[in-house]
């Protein structure tokens, strides 16, 4: 007779527990099979979507952060978003070259379209750091740099004008001046009337104007000396040709040459010319002695060839800045 061995009920519940957990573990992973199949494929693309997202937005970035390249002074008005036309930059180049003969002040005016992420102030204050405008000894600088996409303006003033255009004089010429006509897009007027008002207001400072008289006049008599000087070498020196030449026919070219050399270069830093153009002198003193080509000269001179006065030599090279230094002192304006 077989005996039946009775269930513990601590066991039982244990065994229930067991199979709930199975239950629902079961349940779960079936859950997850029969997930719709649309909602996993569109995740993926959105996570592309926004990593590409994020690279432009990175790409954009590093763009606008670039330094905005300043281009080479050579003019009064670098136009590179080329809103003016030939007649107003000519106009405002002219305008702006007779405050600078007259030792007013050299003003420069750079019209870009936009300064990426640089503010127009550290913008200005980059290319017036380059360019140095104004002299070094007047720090007579004045710079206007305009971003038409911005719609930002800002003139800045060298050391020696900050006195003379404080920020609240220019403030109020690019609130009356420059304004109101970029607001039309009359670029060129704005930029004319600005440089009017700001040439009326170097006018009107007496000690500007004085000193101003004062550059002029030792510019002149500058000038002057050096114009004299180079007559007086130019003039000693042929009369050592001449001398040399005649001296070739008796003593032999080499000897005379290189007297007549050695004399030029003496001659040259006499009179103050320079080491550089004192050699310059006597190298051809020395050539034109040393060969046949002297007593052609001198052939032709005394046959009826009349000796010209030396010219003055031309200015140029274009529009350069002085060693001017810039503070910080100005204005800006928005439109």
């Amino acid at each position: 007779m077989i005996k039946h061995q009775r269930i513990s009920p601590y066991l039982l519940w244990v065994c229930s527990c067991i199979l709930c957990i199975i239950l629902a573990l079961s349940t779960a992973s079936v859950a997850a099979e029969s997930a719709p199949v649309g909602q996993e494929s569109t995740v993926v693309p959105t996570q592309v979507e926004n990593e590409q997202a994020r690279l432009q937005a990175v790409q954009q970035s590093a763009h606008d952060q670039a330094d905005v390249s300043i281009p080479e002074l050579n003019t009064p008005v670098i136009d590179v978003a080329n809103v003016l036309t030939a007649e107003q930059k000519q106009s405002l180049s002219l305008q702006i070259d007779a405050l600078y003969q007259q030792a007013k002040a050299q003003m420069a005016i750079i019209i870009v379209p936009t300064t990426g992420q640089e503010s127009i102030f550290d913008f200005t204050m980059r290319i017036a750091k380059q360019w140095q405008l104004g002299s070094k000894k007047r720090d007579n600088g004045l710079l206007m740099a305009i971003a038409i996409n911005d719609r930002k303006v800002h003139i800045a003033t060298g050391y020696g004008l900050e006195g003379v255009l404080p920020d609240i004089v220019l403030g109020r010429i690019i609130r009356d001046k420059i304004t109101p006509e970029f607001s039309e897009q009359r670029y060129g007027q704005g930029i004319q009337a600005a440089v009017t008002e700001i040439e009326r207001v170097l006018n009107m400072d007496p000690e500007l104007a004085q000193q101003a008289a004062e550059d002029l006049k030792q510019q002149q008599q500058q000038a002057l000396q050096q114009q004299r000087a180079t007559e007086r070498i130019y003039n000693t020196a042929i009369v050592i040709f001449i001398i040399a030449a005649f001296a070739s026919m008796f003593i032999g070219r080499r000897i005379s040459a290189a007297t007549a050399g050695v004399t030029g270069i003496a001659a040259g830093l006499i009179y103050g010319a320079g080491i550089v153009h004192s050699l310059m002198i006597g190298i051809i003193l020395f050539i034109l002695l040393v060969t046949p080509l002297a007593q052609l000269i001198l052939q032709a001179f005394l046959s009826g060839g009349g000796r010209g006065g030396g010219g003055g030599r031309g200015g140029g090279g274009g529009y350069r800045g002085g060693g001017g230094g810039f503070g910080g002192g100005g204005a800006s304006g928005s439109w």
